[in-house]
């Protein structure tokens, strides 16, 4: 007898389907700083690098090689170095020819074809000069004792100080010296006090000289006259005006408002040849005050 077979029923529902995974979304890659920064600042040198990368090599699309073209590669940083570096030699290029055609003054980036020392002229704008040279003459004529009372008062008070040993010391001890010699000479002397009040101009100060009456005709003295010209940074024009004027002035008020003006705009001059400020105190009117 057979054996009794067992007859199972098939399942012929179709088996369930494998669904292949779903590809993952790709995420918009958030830009940083740096390379929004580096877009904005550079964005031919993005493109055309793009463009040789994507014909020397098409890749298939996947998140790191959208990061790679997006992202400043080492060669883009390259190129952006040697642009920098040529455009910065063909900027000194071209300011060295436009300097070039005699020795410069390149201070604040003001070119100019004299340098500071090499100036022809003033622009002596109160004194109606138009040289350096003019102005030296002037002043040559000016300095000079104009009588023999500005003489004579002179030699005396240069042998009272070279007696005292005082020809580079001015203050009021010194002063009381020359005073005091004088008097011994027979000259009605005195020291004076001059003062000012402070204006828009200039501020407020004080100038002590010596005053000394000869015939009725008033002279003043300075027994460290140069001194009070002197500034710092010169040049060269200003130097040689400086040389003109003596260590001692004798002389008349009107002849020392002269050399004041033409002095004080030469001064003036220099400070803006040599790009520095004007203080008050170096302007005709505070000297003159």
């Amino acid at each position: 007898m057979p054996f009794p077979m067992k007859i199972q029923p098939i399942d012929f529902s179709p088996s369930e389907e494998v669904v292949p995974p779903l590809l993952e979304t790709v995420k918009p890659v958030v830009k940083s700083r740096f390379k929004r920064l580096f877009e904005r600042q550079f964005p031919s040198i993005l493109r055309n690098s793009a463009a040789e990368k994507v014909d020397a090599d098409e890749l298939p699309f996947s998140k790191e090689c959208t990061t790679a073209e997006l992202e400043p590669s080492s060669f883009c940083l390259a190129k952006m170095v040697q642009n920098f570096i040529e455009d910065n030699n063909e900027k000194q290029q071209s300011g060295a020819v436009r300097c070039s055609r005699n020795r410069s003054n390149c201070f604040n980036r003001n070119c100019n074809d004299s340098s500071d020392d090499d100036m022809d002229g003033f622009g002596f704008s109160d004194s109606n000069l138009s040289s350096s040279a003019e102005a030296s003459e002037i002043l040559k004529s000016l300095v000079p004792c104009g009588s023999v009372n500005e003489r004579n008062l002179l030699a005396h008070t240069a042998r009272i100080m070279e007696k005292n040993k005082i020809s580079k010391r001015k203050d009021d001890i010194c002063r009381k010296i020359v005073i005091d010699g004088l008097l011994a000479f027979g000259y009605d002397a005195s020291i004076c006090k001059s003062r000012w009040e402070k204006s828009p101009s200039y501020p407020a100060g004080e100038y002590e000289y010596i005053d000394v009456i000869i015939d009725g005709e008033r002279l003043l003295i300075d027994i460290d006259f140069r001194s009070e010209f002197e500034i710092a940074r010169s040049t060269k024009t200003y130097k040689s005006i400086l040389q003109i004027l003596p260590f001692i002035f004798v002389g008349k008020a009107d002849r020392l408002q002269r050399i004041i003006a033409i002095v004080s705009e030469a001064a003036k001059q220099s400070l803006k040849k040599k790009g520095m400020h004007i203080p008050p105190w170096r302007k005709a009117e505070y000297v003159s005050a």
